[in-house]
């Protein structure tokens, strides 16, 4: 008995300890700042800049009807999309680049645009040429780059100088093949060198902190089963496979879905030529890093919270009740869950 009761008086001040860290981060959680506006006095990273664009943004080449000689106007744009919570960013990438415009998207999104030639000319493509894209999304950067040119010289008031500019255009983003894409970063595997702040971008971008906790029975005693697991997940079409292996490499841990070696020719990949995904489930092998390097749209909140349920998890609180609900709450409010919370509260 004098042991049941030193166990449960443990058990309970453990408790207590979790539930006064709990109180305290959702209580900087809610004074954090307004991810739907820019930070004063902040200027970003423009490997962060570089990074965030190889996930979430379109270099465009549009031909729109016009009176000209050639009854066709040249557009050149760069447009760089995001949830409307996180618009924050958009308005700090409109203040990196002295230029552009932050419009709505759709009903939930915003976009950064930038389409002024003037602009292209002396701000775009000068950042990506001294920050170069790590992606394939490098293949249609220097197809703008060629439609600028022409541009710049006045070839596209010609036939001749908007033919070459369509042949661009159709070859360009959805239009690009599988095989063009993967070769180009084949043949440069072993050049890439990621620098930090293009990985903390990337990962703003393109990346899932994902926390599970469930029970189940176990079949020989009919015992319940407590199942957790934190991971940190990137997807890219499997043509850009090798830039998910380089960030295998950075953070030291982690595996490939599909496996490596099952992708590691074209003939291989063209077979599962959806996605591949970077899964890590190491949460030490990374956490430090987004500790020192700031996540900056509101994927920081659901790092926070990815955070706290792994150390909730390395102290098992999951083996008493309320912990299992209050590591159950976290996962459930992080991602997608934000929002239904959010949409709860206007109600």
């Amino acid at each position: 008995d004098c042991l049941k009761t030193k166990i449960k008086t443990k058990t309970k001040m453990k408790m207590n300890k979790i539930e006064l860290t709990n109180n305290t981060q959702l209580l900087s959680n809610t004074n954090l700042r307004d991810f739907t506006k820019p930070r004063n006095n902040f200027n970003l990273n423009p490997n962060w800049v570089t990074g965030f664009i190889d996930g979430e943004g379109s270099f465009i080449i549009a031909l729109i009807a016009s009176t000209g000689p050639t009854k066709q106007k040249v557009s050149l744009r760069l447009s760089v999309t995001q949830k409307a919570h996180s618009q924050g960013v958009l308005h700090e990438l409109k203040k990196f680049f002295c230029c552009g415009q932050v419009i709505p998207s759709s009903r939930d999104c915003m976009r950064f645009v930038v389409q002024s030639k003037e602009d292209i000319f002396t701000k775009i493509i000068p950042h990506f040429t001294n920050y170069p894209l790590q992606t394939s999304k490098a293949l249609n950067f220097e197809s703008l780059k060629k439609a600028a040119l022409i541009v710049s010289k006045g070839g596209h008031l010609s036939s001749e100088g908007l033919n070459q500019i369509v042949a661009l255009k159709i070859e360009m983003n959805k239009n690009r093949s599988f095989e063009e894409q993967y070769n180009h970063l084949y043949l440069n595997k072993d050049k890439v060198v990621l620098d930090p702040y293009w990985v903390l971008g990337f990962v703003d971008a393109e990346s899932t902190f994902g926390c599970l906790i469930t029970k189940s029975l176990k079949e020989e005693n009919k015992l319940e089963k407590i199942v957790t697991r934190c991971r940190l997940s990137i997807s890219q079409s499997t043509h850009d496979v090798f830039i998910l292996q380089h960030i295998k490499k950075f953070f030291k841990a982690g595996y490939l879905s599909p496996k490596e070696t099952e992708i590691d020719t074209l003939e291989k990949a063209k077979i599962c030529k959806d996605s591949s995904f970077y899964y890590n489930s190491t949460p030490e092998s990374f956490i430090s890093f987004f500790d020192s390097h700031t996540l900056l749209t509101r994927k920081y909140l659901d790092f926070i919270d990815f955070k706290q349920f792994y150390l909730m998890k390395k102290e098992k609180y999951y083996l008493t009740e309320q912990g299992f609900a209050e590591m159950a709450n976290l996962s459930l409010r992080m991602n997608s869950g934000r929002d239904n919370i959010a949409k709860s509260r206007k109600l």
